[in-house]
């Protein structure tokens, strides 16, 4: 019985000893970063805001890292961002499985954000809500009475540039 546990005991040692540690999912060396929220962000295939609407083109959901300017984030408890897209219109970022939020006065930094981008139709309820956790007055709020078709971003990590 000891002929075999002590190999396989071996094994597990150096299996353990082999692995990487679990800080390193939160390495922002590849990025010059001031924060990152959530899981780690690779500097590699990122694609300015601008390009989000052509990388989407045919398609209903994607991958992509998108790199640009917060414009506007939930002054509840930062659960949600809006960036701007290349064509005017805005692209709201939440957090994956709400794990993570981001700092309330990060409106006016660039980000990378690693994610996806989806089609979706946010309605007038929750756009309400979104204008409520906004900022906005009951009057802005009072004046959404349509759905809105926008592309959006389930972020699964945020990387806050220097």
């Amino acid at each position: 019985m000891k002929r075999i546990l002590l190999p396989v005991f071996a094994l597990a040692i150096l299996t353990a000893c082999n692995s990487k540690p679990k800080t390193e999912l939160h390495s922002t060396e590849n990025f010059k970063t001031a924060a990152v929220y959530g899981d780690s962000v690779l500097d590699n295939n990122v694609i300015e805001i601008a390009a989000v609407s052509t990388a989407m083109k045919g398609e209903e959901k994607k991958d992509l890292k998108i790199r640009g300017k917060v414009e506007e984030v939930c002054q509840k408890k930062g659960c949600w961002m809006v960036m701007k897209l290349g064509n005017g219109d805005q692209m709201r970022i939440t957090f994956k499985d709400y794990k993570f939020f981001v700092p309330k006065d990060l409106a006016g930094k660039e980000v990378v954000v690693d994610g996806y981008a989806y089609l979706d139709t946010t309605s007038v309820k929750q756009l309400q809500h979104y204008a409520k956790d906004g900022g906005k007055s009951d009057a802005e709020i009072a004046a959404i009475v349509s759905p809105k078709m926008e592309i959006a971003f389930e972020a699964k990590g945020v990387a806050v540039m220097n």
